[in-house]
């Protein structure tokens, strides 16, 4: 008997996941300049007091971390207006996914979602062998009412990306509203709001109404787009004590680094940093849309900080092109023929603009 043999059939099924080639990657092959515009990230980079809190902490590596992030759950829970036992500190918004789904994992139980949104949804139902449910998408976004309809005994998960990736819409308040009064008391429902901080709208929802209210609903939140600190891998979950003692219970120690979360407390101090982000974001929305409009090209009017645009052909083809040419997007996951795009620095997407007409 060999290793492979005693490894679940589910296991052996799922292709490994491959991201993308990093920039630098790319560019010792292919001898270019690489614009990466297919991560999502922040171009403006992390709060400058964040990057100064960093180093004023690197001479303090050596003890493990603070386990549970007592500072920064204070300091969150003080500005929301919640307990402090209403909220956990992750390692980004992935890792509190993969505890929702272990914790709540029982053999045929079910995950509902849409049939377009972020790749890690999906992923935990093939890794925890969840029967994956989806449900069509309305108009590039998530269409509750049909969502609604295949709730089930076993559905235990539902995930609802606002705003979507890679989409970038939108679910409203009222039709949220009404969403969640049709959720039996067997089911958590997952608010994934990783770019909430770029939502300028006032229909979208107030998620801490609902964990406020003692609904049964895990709100998820980063501090990897509009603060900038991806590479430092920190997020947050906010819900009910008894929601988030469960998550605790499966949580691995220590998941998030000291340095993350001394990062993570200076640049939640400055305010100012994401709001020129969010400024610059929507500045930068604004130019895209003209100039895709002025090229006869589809896309979908974001309330993120990227784009999607529907060319209608592979959307692998397209990438591939502009990646020669020294651009990376990404194929938008659950759309064949669209492309996912970051908004970027003007610079950036002038490069992008340019390289796509040549592609076109």
């Amino acid at each position: 008997m060999s290793f492979l043999d005693i490894v679940p059939k589910h296991i052996l099924q799922i292709a490994p996941y491959a991201s993308e080639n990093p920039a630098e990657e790319i560019e010792r092959e292919l001898a270019i300049k690489v614009v990466q515009l297919g991560m999502n990230e922040n171009p403006f980079g992390p709060s400058p007091k964040a990057v100064e809190a960093v180093r004023g902490y690197l001479h303090n590596i050596a003890p493990y971390p603070d386990d549970s992030g007592f500072y920064l759950r204070k300091k969150l829970a003080a500005d929301f207006n919640i307990s402090m036992d209403e909220m956990i500190i992750s390692s980004g918004s992935s890792d509190l996914l993969a505890m929702a789904y272990h914790a709540l994992l029982r053999p045929e139980v079910e995950v509902l979602t849409a049939e377009a949104s972020f790749v890690v949804y999906y992923q935990l139902a093939e890794t925890t062998g969840m029967r994956l449910i989806t449900a069509p998408m309305k108009e590039y976004g998530f269409d509750l009412e049909a969502m609604a309809e295949r709730i089930t005994p076993k559905t235990r998960l539902i995930v609802i990306a606002n705003p979507n990736n890679p989409t970038g819409t939108m679910v409203r308040r009222k039709e949220l509203d009404a969403f969640v009064d049709q959720i039996p008391g067997h089911a958590l429902l997952i608010l994934d709001e990783a770019y909430f901080e770029y939502v300028n709208d006032a229909e979208y929802p107030n998620s801490l109404d609902y964990v406020r209210a003692g609904k049964s609903i895990l709100v998820l939140r980063t501090f990897s787009k509009a603060y900038g600190l991806a590479g430092l891998r920190i997020g947050y979950g906010i819900s009910t004590r008894e929601v988030i003692q469960t998550l605790y219970k499966v949580r691995m120690a220590f998941n998030t680094s000291s340095v993350a979360q001394i990062a993570a407390l200076a640049a939640w101090d400055d305010r100012e940093h994401v709001e020129r982000s969010v400024k610059m974001n929507r500045e930068g929305l604004e130019f895209l849309y003209r100039e895709l409009s002025r090229r006869g090209v589809k896309y979908v009017p974001s309330f993120a900080n990227f784009l999607l645009l529907d060319l209608g052909r592979p959307a692998r083809n397209v990438t591939s092109a502009l990646l020669k040419r020294g651009v990376m997007v990404r194929p938008a996951w659950g759309v064949p023929t669209a492309i996912r795009v970051s908004v970027g620095t003007r610079e950036q997407n002038e490069k992008f603009l340019e390289s796509l007409d040549k592609v076109l």
